[in-house]
């Protein structure tokens, strides 16, 4: 399981960046959880019941085979080492505006299995007839 950027997409590397400007410049600081994954450590997060698809977006990804996802966490709610990150605190719809106005889909929002630490790009439409 990786934490560095340059696991990411080139094309989704530089809203992963903004992301963390703009939360550092909102006074919420984070730090990188997640980038990339091997098939190997997809199939432990599932076995751990903290991932819940096969097709995660931070497995690689065509056509760079690099992840189009990122996994953050407040610094402020990693010191308080909770164990489960906290998702009642209001710092996680704070960071998932800042990702949703970049364009990148938050994983707040999920139905299912919400995970407000997830940020993913989305592709562009395409509009050509």
């Amino acid at each position: 399981m990786g934490k560095s950027l340059d696991e990411l997409a080139s094309y989704f590397l530089p809203l992963a960046q903004e992301l963390l400007t703009n939360c550092e410049g909102m006074g919420i600081p984070c730090r990188v959880i997640d980038t990339g994954r091997t098939l190997t450590e997809q199939t432990e997060k599932l076995n751990q019941g903290v991932s819940w698809t096969n097709n995660s977006k931070h497995l690689s990804q065509p056509p760079e085979g690099k992840s189009e996802a990122i996994d953050i966490c407040p610094i402020a709610i990693l010191e308080e080492n909770k164990r489960d990150w906290d998702p009642s605190s209001p710092l996680w719809g704070k960071i998932g505006g800042i990702g949703e106005a970049l364009g990148l889909r938050w994983g707040g929002r999920f139905q299912h299995h919400p995970d407000p630490s997830h940020f993913e790009y989305i592709h562009p439409v395409s509009t050509t007839v």
